[in-house]
């Protein structure tokens, strides 16, 4: 098994334990953006000139209000002289989440059937967005009136009618 893949499921596997795999994935997205697009940060992490505990207590301070676990995890990885693997550990992470079942699978509630075009369209997106492509179930429920209702993993996004109506309602009783 390749290191990159090795540090991975290890960090996967913690996520899980500790129930952390979308806090860290996030985090994750944060770091890359970081690393890909402002020089300080990458430049500290892949300098010779600092040694690696001034690496670690620098990026510990710039990661302050990131997850302990991820900080704890990327000085292993200072400390292991490994951060040039750090853009493929975040890439095989992300595969590990996607493929781990948590979050492939998606329902779509609509107020009635989809077209095939409708359908399509909005599994395109969903791909898009999530970089995968899930399995994708479709539910008809008459109650939501219209719009769209989406349960992806844990997380819901209703678009509904019926529950932008409540959210007035509420927002009227609260007047």
């Amino acid at each position: 098994m390749h290191n990159s893949q090795i540090y991975a499921t290890t960090l996967f596997d913690l996520c899980k334990k500790s129930n952390r795999v979308s806090i860290i994935q996030e985090q994750l997205k944060s770091v890359e953006y970081l690393y890909n697009k402002v020089p300080a940060f990458r430049l500290v992490l892949i300098t010779k000139r600092i040694n690696n505990k001034d690496k670690i207590k620098i990026i510990a301070k710039a990661l302050n209000k990131f997850d302990l676990l991820l900080v704890e995890f990327i000085s292993i990885i200072i400390e292991n002289n490994q951060i040039s693997s750090l853009l493929d550990i975040i890439t095989r992470f992300n595969t590990l989440v996607n493929k781990s079942g948590s979050i492939n699978k998606v329902e779509i509630t609509t107020a009635s059937k989809l077209d095939n075009q409708d359908f399509e369209s909005i599994a395109n997106a969903l791909s898009k967005k999530l970089n995968f492509k899930p399995e994708i179930s479709q539910i008809v429920d008459s109650k939501i009136l219209g719009g769209i209702k989406l349960r992806i993993g844990n997380n819901i996004f209703d678009n509904s009618v019926n529950y932008q109506i409540n959210q007035l309602k509420k927002t009227l009783h609260n007047m």
